[in-house]
C-alpha cells in the first residue's frame, strides 16, 4: 500500500488537497473493481501541525488524521496552494508557515517525494529544495517567484515540472495530472489511464502558453488596474468603453489610462486587443469550437476581422494556427 499525506494548514487551497485524493480514490475504486481486492492501493492522510482540524480558504473544515510530528512515512506529500490576495498577503501567510516549513525542509531532506501546487510552490521553494532546479508555479505569480528564489529556474511556460523527487504545478488540472503520472509509476499505465478515462483528465496538458502575456502584465501591484484587468478578462466579449470603465471604478478616464499605461507599458486598448487573442489561442488550442463560435464569444465583430488581426499578429489563419499546434502538440 502507498502512503499520501496532505500538508494542512489554516488558509490552503481546499482542491489541492481534495482534488488529489479523489484521484487516488477512483484508482483504488477501479483496482478493486479490475482485480476482485479488498485492499486499497493508496491510503490517503492528513496532517496538520498539532493535529487540529483547519479552516481552508473557502471556509471547508478539514479534519487531521494526525499532527505533522507523528505522520507517518509517505510515499508522497501534497502541498497545497496558500490563499492569498496580493504579493504582500502571500508573503505574509508564507511567513506564518515557518514550522510547517522547517518540518517539509527534514522530510526534503530525507527525500520525500514532494507535489505543490500553485502558491504551495512557495513553500516548497522556501526550504531550499529546488535550488538548482526547474520549477513553476501560478502563472500570475511568476515575477515575484523569480525575485524571490533567483536560484531557481523558473519556467513561465510550464504548468507541470517533474525534478525527480519534486513535481511543481502551476494549475488544478496540471497538479490531477501529476496524480495520475505517480500513478503510473507505481502500478501501470493502464490503471493511471482508465482513470484519467474515469475523471475526464487529459494529463497531456504541461504548457503555459496562453497565460504568459497575463503574467509579464500582472506583476504590478495596481489596486485599480488589477480590478480593471479582472473585469476586462471576464467581460472579454463585451465591447471596450473606456468612459464607462473610468466612472464604474470611480476615477477619470485620464487617471485611468495614465496609471494603466504605467502599470502595464500599453494602452487599455491594446491590453484588451492582446487578451482577447490570447484568449482565441487558448480556445484553438483547446476546443473544437468552429471559428464562427469563437468569434461570438471572444467578441470579435466578425471572421474577418479575426483573420486579420491573426495574419498581421502571428503571420497565419486561425485555422492555420490550430492545425500548427496540433502538428506541434502531436
Amino acid at each position: 500500500m502507498y502512503q499520501i499525506l496532505g500538508l494542512a494548514f489554516d488558509g490552503c487551497q481546499a482542491s489541492g488537497l481534495s482534488s488529489p485524493f479523489d484521484v487516488f480514490n477512483v484508482t483504488n475504486t477501479i483496482w478493486k473493481q479490475q482485480r476482485g481486492e479488498e485492499s486499497d492501493l493508496y491510503h490517503c492522510q492528513l496532517a496538520s501541525l498539532t493535529g487540529e482540524p483547519v479552516t481552508c480558504s473557502n471556509g471547508m473544515r478539514l479534519l487531521m488524521d494526525s499532527s505533522l510530528e507523528d505522520a507517518p512515512q509517505a510515499d508522497l506529500i501534497v502541498v497545497p496552494g496558500i490563499h492569498h490576495m496580493d504579493a504582500k498577503s502571500l508573503l505574509k501567510n508564507l511567513k506564518l508557515l515557518d514550522k510547517e516549513i522547517n518540518w517539509l525542509q527534514r522530510r526534503v531532506e530525507q527525500g520525500a517525494v514532494i507535489a505543490a501546487n500553485c502558491s504551495g510552490v512557495f513553500l516548497l521553494a522556501e526550504t531550499g529544495g529546488l535550488d538548482g532546479q526547474e520549477a513553476t508555479t501560478g502563472w500570475w505569480l511568476g515575477g515575484l517567484f523569480r525575485s524571490r528564489y533567483p536560484g531557481v529556474n523558473h519556467r513561465a511556460d510550464q504548468l507541470l515540472v517533474n525534478n525527480e523527487g519534486t513535481y511543481c504545478t502551476g494549475s488544478m488540472t496540471a497538479n490531477l495530472g501529476v496524480m495520475l503520472q505517480i500513478v503510473e509509476q507505481q502500478v501501470g499505465r493502464q490503471l493511471a489511464q482508465n482513470a484519467a478515462r474515469t475523471m475526464l483528465i487529459d494529463a497531456s496538458k504541461s504548457y503555459a502558453s496562453p497565460y504568459l502575456f497575463m503574467q509579464e502584465q500582472t506583476d504590478h501591484q495596481d489596486s485599480l488596474v488589477l480590478a480593471v484587468e479582472s473585469q476586462l478578462q471576464r467581460d472579454i466579449s463585451q465591447k471596450l468603453n473606456m468612459e464607462a470603465l473610468a466612472k464604474m471604478h470611480s476615477v477619470s478616464l485620464r487617471t485611468l489610462s495614465r496609471r494603466f499605461k504605467k502599470a502595464n507599458g500599453i494602452s487599455l486598448s491594446d491590453y484588451h486587443q492582446r487578451i482577447r487573442l490570447e484568449q482565441t489561442k487558448l480556445l484553438l488550442e483547446t476546443t473544437s469550437l468552429s471559428i464562427e463560435q469563437i468569434v461570438e464569444r471572444v467578441g470579435y465583430s466578425s471572421q474577418s476581422s479575426l483573420r486579420r488581426l491573426f495574419n498581421k499578429e502571428l503571420g497565419l489563419s486561425p485555422s492555420n494556427y490550430r492545425l500548427q499546434h496540433k502538428q506541434e502538440a502531436g
